[in-house]
């Protein structure tokens, strides 16, 4: 069994400086001795992120043609101007749907997803999104389906107050004494009736 090495306060001093400085993910594993995921971890767990301005402004390491290429659109979007640096974005803050999809539409998805990883040439990042996407559907269609069977319950219940309560005015109309009574239940009913 391998244990995971502490973190002492001073290694995690120097990460937080190390953000600030915009040291790169590479550089700070191997400065900590550990692994860019054990780094990324720590940083996630500490709410730290790299400092995108000090990076794009002073980072000179030399990144291969292709590299600079594939991280061009990124920059773009970030306008970094240092052409050596390759930028990942953090995640946006996610906004609640306005609509839930159906069991049936979910059920649509994941379908989607099974038959697009049978398809050729699909890229790494691809496969890492549809194997978190089918899980996701699967988990929305178990806690769909048990909102259904709960709200189906609760109105099932409902209805049986209300035939409660329509023998319960249909008694109280039976005993009425007065026209006006009677008529005051009946009235009663007829609202309670439109209502189910």
């Amino acid at each position: 069994m391998v244990l995971e090495k502490l973190w002492t306060d001073n290694e995690i001093n120097d990460l937080k400086e190390m953000c600030v400085q915009g040291r790169s993910l590479e550089e700070m594993a191997q400065h900590f001795d550990r692994s860019p995921d054990g780094v990324r971890l720590k940083m996630h767990r500490l709410g730290l992120v790299i400092s995108l301005e000090t990076l794009c402004s002073t980072t000179t390491s030399t990144t291969t043609s292709d590299e600079a290429a594939k991280s061009a659109e990124q920059r773009q979007s970030t306008q970094c101007p240092n052409p050596n640096v390759a930028i990942t974005s953090t995640l946006e803050p996610i906004k609640p749907a306005e609509k839930l999809i159906s069991i049936e539409d979910a059920a649509k998805m994941t379908l989607g997803c099974i038959q697009r990883l049978n398809e050729k040439g699909l890229t790494a990042l691809d496969l890492k999104r549809i194997r978190l996407i089918i899980p996701a559907l699967k988990d929305y269609i178990v806690l769909q389906t048990d909102y259904v069977e709960k709200l189906e319950k609760v109105e099932r219940h409902v209805e049986e107050l209300n035939k409660v309560v329509l023998a319960q005015l249909e008694d109280k109309i039976a005993k009425a004494q007065t026209d006006q009574e009677r008529k005051n239940w009946e009235e009663q009913v007829l609202a309670l009736k439109e209502k189910t």
